[in-house]
């Protein structure tokens, strides 16, 4: 078997962590390389969130931690917002198993409510603010929440939901008190456009800032055991339904633990561009919590924005950015139009879809950032792969697997026979960072974990030296005539035509071949695309079965907030 060496410069006598890693600090590199499937192991003392910022306090009190607009707060006194926070919650009867929906976007509230939560034994459970006042409604019942925190210029469907729940506590907070005077205006525009006013005398209501005046700071964490639920995270799972996974909070010190062993980033000395949401895992983790723990400085941003973004960036010059790809070709176009590129970016962690290389080499260019790739899943807390930033990433690859992450394909049909280096199967995962299940769902939990291995849903490959690339979503690979045919495939080769902006494929019910492939076009600048053409050019490049039967053009492609297609409803709209 072929292997792959794996370096990092990283001196571990520093770790935020207890950690002792199969490393050899002179040399930097792991004992006997890095086998495929056969990933480098550390040994680390599973702690609780709130352990692990605690330690980082201790070490860098006088440090920055938070910048968000005109706020800023050093780790000392985030960690005294922390401990009144949580005795204001106390104050309010949330304790040790309590759960509170958090429905903001980034903002320091956030962060301070998400530990305080910790501090007290309860559990966070992040929602989209974008989200209906059904889907809150939803999701409060399912997980029988016992306050909720939200956004004044959203108040509207959170003050919905919390009139059908019984509730302790809503609490109200604001981002005007952050914001630039010139921000201030439109803001509290947008708030009596979409906000709803909260009952100033209302028993179970407060403002955020009356917080700071409720009840007696909690001094030291009150639970001790890392293996309690941490956070209940939304997520449409490894089926496409929604379901809620459980993280604990062994299964996201494991991964906070993996991606510094892995990154090899200095403590106490990175800034980190945090745009990534934090009510997503993806952006909690890795651009909220593992910065925190390792004494980062976090430039938050609310929401993305590519030209106050790239403001952001110039002003505070972050070494580190967590991005999606549809960022990265946003700031891309941004760049490309103002003609300055970014200073002071060192690297750039992509994850959640695929990023063409086109894209990633062109970031690369302008700012002279390395880009590497990863991927991850929410029942995974949620990192498993990342190509290293050694030098040896590989376009389109997701890279190799996290210390202590176990990886084997499979095939599709029984789920048990390992497939060979070049063959496609389904991605399954072992590692300590998996889910403990999903929320009071055994049957969906049973179809997601078996055997200890973590089913992702996802249809990859690997090479002979461990690298591993996704090919599609078992979900959304098309079945037509009783032949495969892989939606990513058939996109790669629309994409190539100039007519074609962006597309996506789908399957659409047929009966006598089960399902016909249908691809969503959006046009490049220059009209519609000739439908004719489009066929003679795939059926140049892919076996006639690939081609697609049915072309559909649209404005745009609907997506999630972090860039990727909802296909269901490409699905829905075709049938």
């Amino acid at each position: 078997m072929e292997t792959v060496p794996f370096k990092s410069a990283r001196d571990f006598s520093d770790s935020p962590f207890p950690v002792t890693p199969d490393f050899d600090s002179a040399t930097a590199s792991w004992h006997d390389s890095y086998p495929a499937g056969i990933p480098p192991r550390i040994e680390y003392t599973p702690r609780r969130v709130e352990q692990l910022f605690q330690s980082a306090v201790e070490r860098y009190p006088d440090r920055v931690a938070i910048r968000y607009f005109r706020t800023s707060h050093t780790y000392q006194e985030l960690l005294d917002q922390i401990k009144q926070t949580a005795g204001a919650l106390r104050e309010l009867g949330i304790g040790q198993g309590d759960r509170v929906m958090l429905v903001l976007p980034n903002c320091p509230e956030f962060a301070i409510t998400w530990f305080a939560l910790h501090w007290l034994g309860a559990e966070a459970v992040p929602a989209n603010p974008l989200m209906s006042a059904a889907e809150l409604t939803g999701l409060a019942r399912k997980c029988s929440i016992h306050a909720v925190l939200g956004l004044d210029v959203r108040m509207k469907p959170v003050a919905e939901m919390a009139s059908e729940v019984a509730l302790k506590a809503v609490i109200v907070t604001s981002l005007a008190p952050h914001l630039p005077l010139a921000y201030r205006l439109p803001y509290q525009l947008q708030k009596l456009v979409y906000g709803k006013p909260v009952a100033k005398k209302a028993a179970n209501q407060l403002r955020f800032e009356e917080l700071a005046g409720l009840g007696q700071p909690v001094a030291e964490p009150l639970l001790d055991d890392p293996k309690l639920p941490a956070v209940l995270q939304p997520t449409g799972g490894t089926t496409g339904s929604p379901k809620v996974a459980v993280l604990t909070h062994e299964n996201l010190c494991a991964n906070v633990a993996q991606l510094h062993v892995w990154s090899g980033l200095e403590p106490g000395c990175e800034t980190f561009l945090s745009v990534l949401p934090f009510f997503h895992v993806y952006g909690a983790t890795c651009a909220m919590l593992s910065p925190l723990v390792g004494g980062s400085t976090l430039i938050l941003q609310a929401r993305f924005h590519p030209t106050r973004t790239l403001k952001l960036m110039d002003k505070y010059q972050p070494g580190i950015a967590l991005l999606v790809p549809f960022m990265i070709a946003s700031l891309n176009d941004e760049m490309r139009k103002r003609g300055k590129a970014l200073k002071g970016l060192r690297l750039c962690m992509s994850g959640a879809s695929a990023m063409s290389g086109e894209v990633g080499r062109e970031f690369e260019h302008l700012t002279g950032a390395t880009i590497i790739e990863g991927f991850g899943l929410s029942e995974a807390s949620p990192v498993t792969h990342s190509n290293p930033s050694d030098g040896t990433a590989r376009i389109g690859s997701i890279g190799l697997p996290l210390p202590n992450t176990d990886v084997r394909l499979v095939d599709m049909e029984t789920g048990t026979r390992e497939v060979t280096p070049g063959e496609i199967g389904e991605l399954t995962i072992k590692g300590p960072q998996v889910m403990e299940g999903y929320l009071d769902d055994l049957e969906e939990t049973a179809m997601a974990l078996r055997d200890g291995w973590l089913f992702t849903g996802d249809l990859a490959t690997a090479t002979h030296d461990g690298f591993f690339e996704i090919v599609d979503r078992k979900k959304d690979m098309i079945i037509s005539g009783g032949l495969n045919v892989y939606p990513s495939e058939v996109e790669e080769i629309l994409r190539e035509h100039s007519s074609v902006e962006t597309c996506a494929v789908v399957g659409v019910p047929d009966r006598k071949y089960g399902e016909l492939v249908c691809a969503w076009i959006v046009p490049a600048v220059g009209g519609p695309p000739n439908i004719e053409e489009l066929k003679s050019f795939c059926r140049e490049q892919l076996s006639g079965y690939k081609v697609p039967r049915e072309f559909r053009v649209c404005d745009a492609l609907p997506e999630n907030f972090l860039g990727k297609v909802r296909r269901i409803e490409l699905r829905k709209r075709a049938a």
